[in-house]
């Protein structure tokens, strides 16, 4: 019998182990862009700046109201003028183009028109609605005039 030659093998043993560090590179790559774009996405919106618009239907309605009452301000006698109604009504009417509820070409706005503050807005809002919960064929909605004028004098 012929004896076998004895080698010494010094195997290493390795374990293999799940390829950790290019999941984790992959989760970044993939998932800080998608962090990073949702955190400037959420403040780019400025708070300090409120949403006045409505639906077409309550601007329409506010529309009908303001214009109507512009017309038979603009009809009186101009001794009888009242300035103060007038202005409330344009502060709308300003609001109202704004919102592209009225279409009016460029040489034919208003000045008061060309820069509405975010208190003007609030009180054209207010007005909007309150326009909204009377009827447009009777005298219930002047009250409303009445509010969006203190609303503008509280500036």
């Amino acid at each position: 019998m012929k004896k076998k030659p004895s080698v010494k093998t010094t195997a290493k043993l390795s374990v293999k182990t799940p390829a950790i560090k290019p999941l984790f590179k992959l989760l970044v790559i993939t998932l800080l862009p998608l962090l990073l774009g949702s955190a400037l996405t959420g403040c780019s919106s400025n708070p300090s700046e409120p949403n006045y618009s409505l639906d077409r239907i309550r601007l329409g309605r506010s529309a009908i109201f303001t214009q109507r009452e512009l017309i038979n301000e603009q009809l009186k006698d101009p001794a009888a003028i009242d300035s103060v109604k007038k202005a409330t009504l344009l502060n709308s009417y300003c609001d109202l183009i704004g919102q592209s509820a009225i279409y009016v070409t460029r040489e034919n706005i208003p000045e008061e028109c060309n820069s509405l503050n975010n208190l003007q807005r609030k009180c054209a809002y207010n007005f909007h609605l309150c326009v909204n919960t009377c009827s447009l064929r009777s005298n219930e909605c002047l009250p409303c005039i009445e509010q969006a004028r203190e609303c503008l004098d509280s500036e």
